[in-house]
């Protein structure tokens, strides 16, 4: 049995716990703490009484119990809108959330990659405006037998009411509940809290991580917590964030991975490892015009694929990696992205991107100076000048940018997409 937890002293908790008991064929087989005891299959959802950060009496209840899948809320003083995941532990010499000192759960990493998978997913089809991410490990339960992981909504209850998050949540919950693939594993070391490189790590390759122990931890990381971080995610390597540490950091980690004799690996090595991975077809030009006109959105896209993108020395996209063929999507992608810029067509072998934007000539000529005058007619508002009312429409200029498409693939793809002249 793998049991999924939630609390009865957490809104979120409950959100999902009724989501789970009205929505997604749970059956009630038993009673728990006040609360129905729910089954499906061989998983089970339970509300505790406990907060779940100090639910250290469940092995007492549960003995037949694989792991458990806590779905609960996220809290963050910087309340930002969120689904994360992450093992729980304390990794230095306080226990301000539960748990004991020094002392790290057991984790499932698979289960957790299972989990992030999901939240992602679940994010790109509901169109949630939600960051996901692993969290760095943090807080009770640690005196737990079996492994554990949790899978939160954040940051405030605006986002704990948020239902379509909550299912979001709830769904990743028995995803990671009913997980049966097996993967290789690490502990990840370095960066912030939210670790961006080993939530990338885990979306976009066959790895799974464990523990995650960000820098601000590193200073007072013991031999004895690492080794426990090791061990209690059945790593096979540890995974650094190079850039987020400063070199202290790395020394310190790299002389406790030797003394543990566990290696040490980074993005590169782990790519060159991952033989399976293919080329994508799909035109550099292409990919590169939608990078410049919104990036975060592109690398959303490649993460969401499992794609490795390869740069040169500038940073420019040199090709993309993957291990299915996702061409046609990440062509679909791109044009999403420049047609929220402007209409586009197909002429001949290129793709032309009509739009319009503002002009500071044009503001120039019509006795405008840079500054909040710009702003304003940026934003779309009207201002005066000497009496006469300048509206945005007056310094909008047309401009074209032109997209030549070298990958017959990628033309091919175009050309079931847009009308053109042949």
């Amino acid at each position: 049995m793998r049991l999924i937890v939630t609390s009865q002293r957490d809104v979120a908790g409950r959100n999902i716990f009724r989501v789970f008991r009205e929505e997604m064929g749970f059956s009630e087989a038993g009673e728990f703490e006040g609360m129905p005891l729910l089954k499906k299959g061989k998983v089970a959802a339970i509300a505790t009484r406990e907060r779940q950060t100090e639910a250290e009496h469940l092995d007492e209840h549960f003995p037949g119990a694989e792991y458990y899948v806590f779905a609960t809320r996220h809290k963050a003083v910087a309340e930002r809108k969120t689904l994360t995941v992450h093992v729980t532990g304390n990794l230095g010499r306080e226990a301000k959330v539960g748990g004991s000192p020094g002392t790290l759960a057991r984790a499932h990493p698979s289960a957790m990659k299972a989990a992030l998978l999901a939240l992602e997913r679940e994010r790109r089809n509901l169109n949630l405006e939600y960051g996901v991410s692993f969290e760095a490990t943090h807080h009770g339960p640690t005196g737990l037998e079996k492994p554990v992981l949790f899978v939160e909504v954040g940051s405030t209850e605006r986002e704990w009411r948020d239902m379509r998050a909550v299912r979001a949540v709830a769904r990743a919950a028995l995803e990671a509940a009913l997980c049966e693939r097996s993967y290789e594993a690490c502990v990840g070391v370095g960066g912030t809290h939210y670790a961006p490189r080993h939530t990338e790590l885990a979306l976009q390759t066959q790895y799974a991580v464990g523990h995650i122990i960000p820098s601000y931890a590193i200073p007072e990381l013991s031999a004895r917590v690492f080794e426990q971080a090791v061990q209690k995610s059945g790593a096979r390597f540890v995974y650094l964030d190079w850039k987020g540490m400063k070199r202290e950091e790395r020394a310190r980690v790299l002389a406790l991975a030797e003394e543990l004799g566990i290696p040490v690996r980074r993005r590169r090595q782990l790519e060159r490892r991952d033989g399976d991975y293919t080329p994508i077809k799909a035109d550099l030009n292409l990919l590169r015009a939608a990078e410049k006109l919104n990036s975060r959105r592109m690398k959303r896209v490649l993460s969401s694929l499992g794609v490795v993108a390869e740069r040169d020395r500038s940073g420019s996209l040199k090709r993309l990696l993957a291990k299915r063929d996702v061409g046609e999507e990440i062509v679909s992608a791109c044009v999403d992205i420049l047609l929220a810029r402007g209409e586009l067509c197909l002429r001949g072998r290129e793709l032309v991107l009509t739009y319009t934007s503002f002009d500071p000539e044009k503001a120039s000529r019509l006795g405008l100076r840079p500054g909040p005058e710009y702003a304003r007619l940026r934003r779309g508002e009207s201002v005066a000048v000497g009496g006469r009312k300048i509206t945005p429409e007056m310094v909008l200029s047309r401009r074209e940018i032109r997209i030549p498409i070298a990958e017959p693939g990628t033309l091919e793809v175009l050309r079931k997409t847009f009308k053109y002249p042949g």
